[in-house]
């Protein structure tokens, strides 16, 4: 026993010190930086490269190094000043450079003369301490025209001074933008302080705590939209370039095989959080689809990607069962229903973030042999999702319902402040049910409410959205080509087909607080099976290629308005607390278990009966899933305009 404290205080004592560490990265500021660094770098690649191309990477070098020069300063204000030095130390640094080009010849003896004249200006000016950049727009000038003796003095002077002058002025921009998000920031983190009282949490007005919430929750749904999008991408490359032996069945597993790991880490994960807290589950998850992606990216067999593959799922499961409870739990009451909605549309946004970025690399991939590397893209969110997992806490209802107060109110504190109470939060408490009575009764109605129809849809989403490259280019549509252009060109019609899956979540949650769950889900469903009738039509009849992809369209965007958003809201309305993430998980593995089977018969429907019969299922299913949803929404879920008030307190 004494070894378990000793343990136990040594584990708590490492996590600390990460959590103290980790708590200096400030994941938006790194963010607005990398965005000020790749518009520096545009500039000198396209704006300077489009009129001298031999010094672009050069040019975008000076470009960068403004942005970051100016970045060191400490604030937005004190950077004005040094900023403009910046810049009139540039021209000056042009102008020298300029004379000497004009006068002499290249040699190292002129650069140094030419440097050392530069800087005793600098200093007879005053402006010597902000003169470096100068100095650095001076000598890469001067190695330009020694790298290319036939370029014009004028236009690599004026290029350079454009590069120099333009990254300052990002790097101000970039400076101004996190001062205002941490003004803004500041502000959120008081938002409804009023003096000593407290403030409740059901009641209370967001706070920078609520969206710090929403963000990290929202990564893993994120990552497994971008994982799903991934695999579509890895496998016709792989059919084309590597394996070219995948039979229709194989690529079936493969395609699945990471949605089994949702499956299953969706009930196991989902199960043991509600035992023991959703915490240690929370940070284990990204871990988890770091391992699957390490395994993927360096694998070199079959069974290695899957093996990968079905880790990755596993992890991306334990953060589907965890998202939605979180964000529930945490949110004041008029805004979890949207914000639960939130987190789910973020999938939308790993969807078309990882087509774009496929996309660009495919377009400058002279072949794929190695396309198991883009899985190091998963590797990178999953690296984001720890990071962000380490400073986070305890759910305080969790803690609340296993009668540990004091640690609830710590975790509330933790998470929005130290004036929030815990309130009515504290009355939320319910007894678990037992494994064998999830499955019967009323338990086993909101079963068949949340999974069924989350199967139907998610045999939608993901049958067509998995090989959606592939179903385009058994269309026809896109250019005709062939190798990896012809993928490229497939990826980018599915990237901006994606978009109309985010236009789709954006329509559902501004509907969600305004319209009868039950009916915006069955509604969706019906407007999906209209779409893919139209493009089933728009094929078998040989319609333009437009009608085809305007069905393509409003399918994706009626199913992501409505089953798929309302889907992963409901089981947190229909489930007491104590058995939300069993409920919760069994909804999600059902939703699951449709995709893996959209998955796997895919490629064979497309054998069998071409793309009318895959089509043709798929639409078949969702009037399935439309009919569930009626025959027992109006049973099981709050009367129309109660949904809002969510059942905590069964």
């Amino acid at each position: 026993m004494e070894n378990y404290f000793q343990i136990k205080t040594l584990r708590d004592h490492i996590l600390s010190r990460i959590s103290t560490a980790t708590s200096r990265i400030h994941p938006f500021t790194i963010f607005i930086s990398c965005i000020g660094i790749l518009l520096a770098y545009l500039t000198g690649i396209y704006a300077s490269g489009s009129i001298h191309s031999a010094s672009r990477w050069m040019g975008a070098m000076l470009s960068c190094t403004s942005v970051i020069t100016v970045l060191q300063m400490p604030s937005y204000e004190e950077s004005i000043r040094p900023s403009i030095m910046r810049v009139v130390g540039t021209f000056l640094g042009a102008v020298i450079a300029y004379i000497y080009l004009r006068l002499l010849p290249f040699s190292v003896v002129g650069m140094l003369c030419a440097v050392f004249a530069l800087e005793a200006l600098c200093m007879l000016l005053d402006i010597y301490k902000y003169g470096r950049i100068a100095t650095i727009t001076m000598v890469i000038i001067l190695l330009v025209k020694q790298m290319s003796p036939d370029s014009d003095p004028i236009t690599n002077c004026s290029l350079r001074f454009f590069e120099s002058a333009v990254g300052v002025g990002v790097g101000l921009g970039v400076r101004w933008t996190i001062e205002k998000w941490n003004a803004w920031r500041h502000k959120l983190l008081h938002m409804g302080q009023e003096g000593n009282q407290n403030v409740d949490m059901d009641t209370m007005p967001l706070r920078w705590g609520h969206l710090r919430v929403v963000i990290v929750a929202s990564l893993g749904q994120l990552t497994g939209g971008a994982l799903s999008t991934l695999v579509g991408v890895v496998l016709p490359l792989m059919q084309i370039f590597e394996k070219s032996h995948l039979s229709s069945l194989t690529q079936g597993v493969l395609a699945s095989m990471s949605l089994v790991g949702i499956m299953v880490g969706s009930i196991v994960i989902g199960r043991r959080s509600d035992e023991r807290g959703y915490l240690h589950y929370f940070r284990l998850s990204p871990l988890l689809i770091l391992a699957g992606a390490v395994v993927a990216l360096f694998s070199s067999s079959i069974v290695g990607l899957a093996v990968g593959l079905f880790v990755m799922g596993f992890g991306v499961g334990g953060g589907y069962s965890l998202d939605s409870d979180y964000i529930s739990e945490i949110m004041p009451r008029r805004w979890r229903l949207f914000m639960v909605g939130v987190a789910k549309a973020s999938s939308a946004v790993g969807n078309v973030v990882m087509a774009f970025v496929c996309f660009y690399i495919l377009r400058h991939w002279s072949t794929a042999y190695h396309s198991n590397g883009l899985f190091l893209l998963v590797a990178i969110l999953a690296v984001i999702m720890i990071l962000s997992s380490i400073r986070f806490a305890e759910s305080p209802v969790w803690l609340t319902v296993h009668n540990r107060q004091e640690e609830a109110a710590r975790a509330v504190r933790y998470f929005l402040g130290g004036d929030v109470k815990l309130g009515d939060v504290a009355t939320r408490t319910s007894s678990k049910t037992a494994t064998n009575d999830m499955l019967r009764g009323e338990n086993l109605r909101r079963v068949i409410l949340s999974g069924v129809p989350w199967a139907c849809e998610g045999f939608g989403v993901y049958g067509v959205g998995v090989f959606m490259p592939t179903l385009i280019m058994a269309m026809g549509l896109g250019k005709t080509t062939s190798g990896v252009e012809q993928i490229a060109t497939s990826v980018e019609l599915s990237a901006y087909v994606n978009i109309f899956v985010a236009a789709g979540f954006v329509l559902g949650l501004a509907l969600v607080r305004r319209w009868y769950h039950v009916r915006q889900q069955a509604w969706g469903f019906i407007g999906a099976s209209i779409g893919l009738a139209l493009l089933i039509a728009a094929h078998t009849m040989h319609w333009p290629a437009w009608v085809m992809i305007v069905g393509l369209i409003v399918f994706e965007l009626l199913l992501n308005c409505g089953p798929h958003l309302v889907t992963f809201i409901l089981p947190a309305q229909i489930y007491p607390v104590a058995d939300r993430g069993a409920g919760a998980g069994i909804a999600a593995a059902c939703g699951k278990a449709g995709a893996v089977i959209g998955v796997f018969i895919m490629p064979l429907l497309i054998k069998w009966g071409g793309i009318t019969l895959a089509l043709g299922v798929t639409a078949s299913l969702q009037i399935v899933g439309a009919a569930i949803t009626l025959r027992y929404g109006h049973r099981i879920m709050p009367p129309q305009g109660m949904e809002s008030e969510w059942r905590h307190d069964r």
